[in-house]
């Protein structure tokens, strides 16, 4: 992680179904310099979206029951946000890279995830995306 959080200011709507995986989730994005807001289900993150709150990226788990991760990669995407999955499933990161979001294989480092968070960010910013 670096020390001069270069994150800070980005909004992250992380969404995962397990409470603690969520929380935790959170406190990561939060120490990244990020705001983080919280949902527990694909439903309740795209009412969150659809109510227009401001969100710069979506960091979602894949495996949720009800509508998948990849099924919410695909709403966000829609509504021109960036999408960034945690999986512990291989096939799954295959399948939400094939469609165009990029997708983490648990463990990964906060380093790499900062990295990955930055990555988008910022080619969105200098996209005209904000």
């Amino acid at each position: 992680m670096t020390t001069d959080r270069p994150l800070r200011g980005f909004v992250i709507l992380v969404v995962d179904d397990d409470a603690d995986n969520l929380e935790l989730s959170a406190q990561v994005v939060r120490s990244l310099g990020c705001e983080a807001l919280t949902a527990s289900s694909s439903d309740e993150a795209l009412a969150l979206l659809d109510s227009k709150t401001h969100v710069d990226l979506v960091f979602s788990d894949v495996v949720m029951p009800k509508t998948s991760g990849l099924a919410l990669a695909r709403a966000a995407r829609e509504r021109g946000l960036p999408v960034v999955l945690g999986t512990g499933y291989p096939d799954a990161a295959d399948e939400g890279t094939d469609r165009g979001v990029i997708s983490l294989i648990k463990p990964y480092s906060i380093q790499r995830l900062e990295a990955v968070f930055a990555e988008l960010l910022y080619v969105d910013r200098r996209t005209g995306r904000a």
